[in-house]
């Protein structure tokens, strides 16, 4: 029995070799340094971090296949400082593409305003947090490309038609960030590559007074439709909170703005 033992722990010693063969790198390990530290100012302190890590990526193409195997370099730079209200940021993305045997090629960089970043389906999402009563703000950019699509203060909705994801519609809303909450929010319809339509909402409300945004097909408040096998058809449902409803009506796969319900005092201005 003793040999027995000692002939099934040498097929266990041996296993535990073979896959450590197998699992040696490929190539020398990407690598990323983060740091801490603290600014003493006269009258207050200023804590600051800088993030830097990797994290690969498959993408799905427009035919649902993997398309591309991408290895994002992540860099965040945020500064609190004690006295004061909220966290200022700023995000660097670098995106490279994989390819068996060959080495690492750059395939986009961005820049942008915020605080942290996650992969959202076929986007990369920065968000810059809001503090006090200024909202979040979410930048939207295709992974694929490295390109800025959508800027919003919540969600994204979600409408799915047929061929996917290219039948994918997106509906947007928002502010795009500090320096523009005196200018009026905009709604954004369109794919998860470029935005169609862009209308303004313009009011008398302040950007604090914010509706939550819905789709609807047969009047339920909803954040996601399916209409595989059926048109694009559907309303864009902005609801403010003292009942308040803008009704902005899509056909097939167009916003309509001359066919919208709105109540006195709100308007749509289309922007390019």
């Amino acid at each position: 029995m003793n040999a027995f033992v000692t002939f099934l722990f040498s097929i266990v010693l041996g296993l535990q070799g073979a896959d450590g063969l197998t699992n040696k790198p490929t190539g020398p390990p990407y690598k990323a340094e983060s740091s801490a530290y603290v600014i003493r100012g006269t009258d207050a302190r200023t804590y600051v971090t800088d993030n830097r890590s990797f994290r690969f990526v498959e993408v799905l193409g427009d035919k649902g296949n993997y398309e591309a195997l991408l290895l994002l370099e992540e860099a965040y730079h945020n500064e609190h400082t004690y006295v004061l209200e909220g966290v200022k940021g700023t995000v660097k993305i670098k995106a490279w593409s994989l390819k068996p045997g060959y080495p690492r090629k750059l395939r986009w960089t961005f820049y942008e305003t915020g605080n942290e970043g996650e992969v959202r389906d076929r986007f990369f999402r920065v968000s810059a947090w809001g503090c006090c009563d200024v909202p979040v703000v979410y930048s939207y950019y295709n992974l694929l490309t490295g390109k800025k699509v959508y800027v919003s203060n919540s969600d994204l909705l979600e409408v799915r038609g047929d061929d996917f994801p290219q039948g994918v519609r997106l509906v947007a809303f928002g502010y795009g960030g500090m320096s523009e909450l005196g200018q009026p929010p905009q709604l954004q319809y369109g794919t998860d590559k470029m935005v169609s339509q862009r209308f303004s909402i313009v009011s008398a409300r302040e950007y604090y007074d914010a509706p939550r945004m819905f789709v609807s097909t047969n009047g339920s408040l909803e954040t996601s439709l399916d209409l595989r096998g059926s048109a694009l058809t559907f309303t864009i449902v902005l609801k403010y909170s003292d009942g308040i409803e803008l009704r902005i009506p899509v056909e097939s796969d167009v916003v309509r703005p001359e066919k919208a319900a709105l109540p006195e005092g709100y308007s749509l201005r289309t922007e390019k």
